[in-house]
């Protein structure tokens, strides 16, 4: 092998190093971190039109805000701030094997309001779904007054997902202006039932 021919394969070497390193260094910049990798995916919704994830479907029809609410099985709730009230219609879409409806957030700036349990079976939040079938219901978010009023409230989010822990799965995202919405004194809701409205 001549000198010439060996400086060429040794810059042809290190030129295929370069080229190598410079895609390794490429793919480490642009590679999602852990955080990214686990994160939900969102899908985004909006008022009145359904949203469809991996195995979830909801169309919320209404969001409304209230000093006191009765639900459809009688209980009443009052609070020192407001209740926030989405009626939705919810199904799974792919399969009803472990299709409980998990997250109902309400998310205000960095802090979540997580969809209240208190009024028990009058409330679709922790229901098990059907494929194919919407169960149409109220989801209710006690939230402190100033929160509701903030500057944070005009952008504010409702998330949806089917399980408790989204990560790596579907999640509807609406925006919602809580601002923009009156409050009233009272507010009766339907009892949970299946089929759409």
């Amino acid at each position: 092998m001549s000198p010439r021919t060996s400086r060429w394969c040794h810059a042809a070497n290190g030129a295929v190093l370069v080229a190598i390193l410079s895609v390794a260094a490429l793919v480490l910049h642009t590679a999602p971190d852990r955080d990214l990798q686990q994160s939900p995916i969102p899908v985004p919704a909006t008022l009145g039109e359904p949203a469809t994830g991996r195995n979830i479907r909801a169309t919320v029809h209404s969001v409304a805000m209230a000093e006191s609410v009765t639900a459809g099985n009688g209980w009443a709730g009052g609070t020192p701030g407001v209740w926030v009230v989405v009626d939705l219609s919810v199904e799974a879409v792919a399969t009803d094997e472990g299709a409980v409806f998990g997250t109902a957030v309400l998310r205000v700036g960095d802090t979540r309001f997580s969809a209240s349990t208190r009024p028990g079976n009058a409330t679709v939040v922790s229901v098990r779904l059907a494929t194919g079938i919407p169960l149409t219901g109220p989801l209710f978010f006690e939230l402190p007054a100033d929160v509701a009023s903030s500057a944070e409230a005009a952008t504010a989010t409702l998330e949806l997902a089917l399980n408790s822990d989204p990560r790596v799965d579907s999640l509807l995202v609406m925006p919602v202006d809580l601002t923009d919405l009156p409050v009233q004194e009272s507010l009766d809701v339907d009892f949970p039932e299946w089929g759409d409205r």
